[in-house]
């Protein structure tokens, strides 16, 4: 017969008990808030850290997070192309894009030949309060996402954990949420309402409803912000302001109040990604006044909603953990060329060089064109026309190159197949990023600027594998973490295995980064 101490017994009875009449799981924590500043490159809170709200005991903004929490200055998601999918699906499932599938935001899909979006699903439609909401993308879901998250994981050993993702883009809320929350919400700003997929739910939750319906009040009130004058609430320009982070901490809040998130039986996650950042950079850069506007003002909003959790969550922020990180960085909008060679080039040429090129090289193509598409630097080849000529597309690589390199503003140029399946990995840096980051959905060539050159499609655009494109500050706060700054440079992917760990399950299934044993107390 096993005997059981009595001492081990009360401890698992201390472990599974809360409020009287209540049992919850042997967690640490009531609700966990995942935090992420789109475009929120490394040095933000470094440059303007003298600007930002002194914490108090209990809660503050950024410098709170800074201050009472594990704070690393410089993590890197380490990817040869960062931006907003990539980065959102890396955060909480700890996985590259080799695995997860979502290297880039956009792609070609060679097998229905037409352009791809991350998060694209044409069979389930967008729920919005009047019903199914009519736009460009007919469908959203996580279908193209190739990873679970820590929210899934929490779900997949029956924890009675709810989960809730909120975003003003459609990708940062369906990517951080994952396979399985419980409410993924997103912001249509023609309708000027929150809206979400058929994917979780028929029809939108009430706490969804009532903030629409604030909204319908609100949606012809001006305001100014910094150089913006004359703003239209819910308007594209609006957005770019810290009216559209307001917003998303209004419709997290409401879920937290509809939903009674942190005091159930389980930790919930609430996954809050603060679109209004990307913007505001994109049209301005990292060092126009209005982005140190923006940081200051997120800086307030975040003390009122960390307030606000705590006034809502049974034991306050002594319940709560927080992560704090971006998705990825921004290059200066200008260098003087004098001291850095750098430009907007012309990303429409590429599709008549590319097939100049070929042309010189093969012939002319059976059946049209080459090249099929050229989506953010990467060069999907015409399958058909390279059967049709008995060439690969490795055959295709060398003149391109030769073409490609010639050019200013190309750094590198390579095959996706040498690396993914003959493994021919560039040397260095490049070949660790280049590994990470490259999927069957990649281009066929994959082009590398040189630092500081950017397409002239975008105002301001951030797709490189250099440092301010690549590194995003991070924090945890909570009971389980060391406060201190850690100056060694960690990577993004080892947010989800960290969690895990504190949460007591197990990583997310194509997780592969470690856990921050550094700062677990």
């Amino acid at each position: 017969m096993i005997k059981i101490s009595k001492t081990f017994v009360a401890l698992g009875l201390v472990a599974a008990v809360g409020f009287p009449g209540e049992v919850r799981a042997a967690t640490p924590y009531r609700l966990g808030v995942v935090l992420v500043v789109d475009q929120f490159r490394a040095d933000y809170l470094m440059r303007f850290k003298d600007r930002l709200k002194t914490p108090g005991s209990a809660s503050g903004g950024f410098r709170f997070l800074m201050e009472k929490g594990a704070y690393f200055p410089l993590a890197d998601h380490g990817l040869l192309q960062n931006m907003t999918g990539p980065g959102h699906a890396t955060v909480l499932s700890g996985s590259y894009p080799y695995r997860n599938l979502i290297s880039q935001n956009n792609w070609f899909d060679r097998e229905e030949k037409r352009d791809r979006y991350c998060v694209q699903d044409d069979a389930m439609k967008i729920i919005g309060s009047e019903g199914v909401v009519t736009q460009a993308r007919s469908g959203i879901s996580p279908k193209n996402f190739n990873a679970t998250t820590v929210g899934d994981e929490l779900k997949n050993v029956n924890r009675a954990s709810r989960v809730v993702s909120v975003a003003l883009k459609d990708r940062a809320s369906v990517l951080l949420g994952g396979k399985r929350p419980d409410y993924a919400l997103w912001f249509h700003d023609k309708s000027c309402q929150w809206v979400s997929s058929e994917y979780y739910l028929k029809k939108l939750p009430d706490f969804a409803l009532k903030r629409n319906e604030v909204l319908k009040k609100e949606k012809e009130m001006s305001f100014d912000f910094g150089t913006l004058k004359g703003l239209k609430r819910c308007s594209k320009q609006s957005l770019q302001t810290p009216w559209g982070v307001k917003e998303t901490f209004n419709a997290a809040l409401a879920a937290v109040d509809g939903l009674k998130l942190g005091r159930g039986k389980d930790v919930d996650l609430l996954l809050v990604s603060l679109s209004s950042h990307d913007y505001l950079g994109h049209h301005f850069g990292p060092n126009h006044p209005n982005l140190e506007a923006m940081t200051i003002e997120e800086d307030k909003l975040i003390s009122e909603f960390f307030a606000a959790i705590s006034a809502k969550v049974p034991g306050g922020m002594k319940d709560v953990f927080v992560v704090l990180t971006g998705d990825h960085g921004i290059p200066p909008a200008s260098i003087p060329d004098e001291y850095v060679l750098g430009e907007r080039i012309p990303e429409n040429e590429l599709p008549e060089l590319a097939e100049k090129t070929l042309t010189e090289a093969f012939g002319k193509p059976k059946g049209g064109r080459w090249v099929d598409a050229i989506p953010e630097f990467q060069i999907y080849l015409n399958r058909d026309a390279l059967k049709s000529a008995g060439i690969t597309p490795t055959d295709a690589l060398k003149p391109l190159r030769a073409a490609l390199l010639k050019q200013r503003y190309v750094d590198q140029v390579w095959a996706r197949d040498e690396i993914l399946f003959e493994r021919k990995v560039p040397a260095g840096e490049y070949g660790i990023v280049a590994d990470r980051t490259l999927s069957t959905r990649s281009g066929d060539i994959l082009i590398v600027l040189k630092p500081f050159f950017q397409s002239d499609a975008y105002p301001l655009t951030h797709m490189t594998m250099y440092s301010y494109d690549r590194y995003v500050p991070l924090a945890f706060y909570g009971k389980t973490f060391r406060p201190g700054v850690y100056r060694q440079i960690v990577n993004i992917v080892d947010i989800a295995p960290t969690l895990t760990q504190v949460l007591g399950v197990i990583p997310p299934a194509q997780s592969e980064g470690r856990v921050l044993t550094e700062i677990l107390r």
